[in-house]
């Protein structure tokens, strides 16, 4: 079932100075308390629908609501409140939605990526992208040991080869697994500190067919030049919005006078990041991605999910369920 929106209203209608038998009910003021609004509201709705007995619980009800100076006040018990949740949970199971891509800081692995996505479906998307968020770049992992993060990767490549094997083809599928495996490398590589918070050290990278020696000059002007940088970005808002086109001219031109001086007289600090790129790259290259699920039925996404659940002695099932739960959900969902 396709749901676009739910809208919950309460429209509640204060009544004041009802007239009812040539007598005049007193607005409610903020002061009374609870048990003499009950009392006024009990009178009202005797007058207004002839109810000549209102139990004292639904007098004290309706007083409840004018707590806290007239503002509706609806406490619910612990029983509604579970019973709201669940419907809620079962609400957002409902609702269909797509989701964000997200950019790979690594500009050719991103780049690989999406192209690798073209002309998939819509449900192969959100999978893969879903994958990435919920088992390769959790930046709070809370109380998971290094054991289980590692596990909960190695899982998101089994999904993904799973989504190569049944969705992809050729090329294509070679890509895809190319591009994840490597963002699964960079997730192995992130560093969990004592209060369960990850950082990932990912590179940009070299432009698309760019050499692997090329330098994101701008990175390195602020790096140098912080000031200065910043300067050049206000100065060129600023005529930009100007349209003044010499002023522009002139600011790039301080720019390049800036880049030229990074490489006459820091050419040392140029060839420092290039080599540093370097030994990230081997670094990422030589990563290993654990085999915690490995030899998986890949036939259906039934046996799939079944044989992981099986497998699995390292994640809880707390964790395995909703994962699992999502991966499928994403694959088999109606558009």
């Amino acid at each position: 079932m396709k749901i676009t929106s739910y809208n919950n209203t309460v429209n509640f209608l204060q009544t004041t100075n009802v007239q009812s038998k040539g007598e005049n009910v007193q607005a409610v003021k903020k002061e009374q308390d609870a048990v003499t609004i009950g009392e006024e509201a009990r009178q009202l709705c005797d007058r207004q629908i002839q109810l000549q007995d209102v139990p004292e619980e639904i007098a004290e009800k309706i007083a409840s609501i004018f707590k806290d100076g007239g503002k509706i006040n609806f406490v619910e018990s612990e029983e509604q409140q579970a019973i709201r949740a669940e419907q809620q949970a079962r609400l957002d199971e409902e609702i269909e939605h797509n989701v964000l891509a997200i950019i790979i800081p690594h500009i050719q692995t991103n780049d690989k990526l999406a192209n690798s996505l073209k002309g998939a479906s819509q449900q192969v998307f959100d999978a893969t992208y879903t994958t990435i968020s919920q088992n390769f770049f959790v930046r709070d992992v809370g109380n998971m040991t290094e054991e289980q993060r590692q596990a909960m990767i190695s899982l998101g490549l089994e999904k993904a080869q799973y989504i190569a094997d049944n969705y992809l083809t050729g090329q294509q599928a070679k890509d895809y697994m190319d591009a994840m495996t490597t963002i699964a490398k960079f997730a192995v590589n992130g560093v969990k500190n004592d209060d369960g918070k990850v950082t990932f050290a990912i590179e940009k990278g070299p432009l698309v067919n760019a050499p692997d020696d090329y330098i994101h000059i701008d990175d390195f002007v602020k790096e140098a030049f912080p000031e200065k940088w910043q300067s050049f970005k206000d100065n060129i808002l600023a005529v930009t919005e100007k349209q003044d086109k010499d002023a522009l001219l002139e600011a790039f031109k301080d720019y390049n006078q800036l880049v030229k001086s990074i490489y006459t007289n820091q050419s040392h600090l140029v060839q420092k990041k290039i080599e540093n790129y370097s030994v990230w790259q081997e670094t990422i290259k030589n990563t290993i991605v654990s085999n915690h699920f490995s030899q998986l039925d890949k036939t259906s996404i039934s046996s799939f999910v079944e044989d992981i659940m099986t497998k699995n002695n390292w994640l809880s099932n707390e964790f395995l369920a909703k994962d699992l739960k999502n991966f499928q959900r994403y694959l088999t969902r109606n558009l």
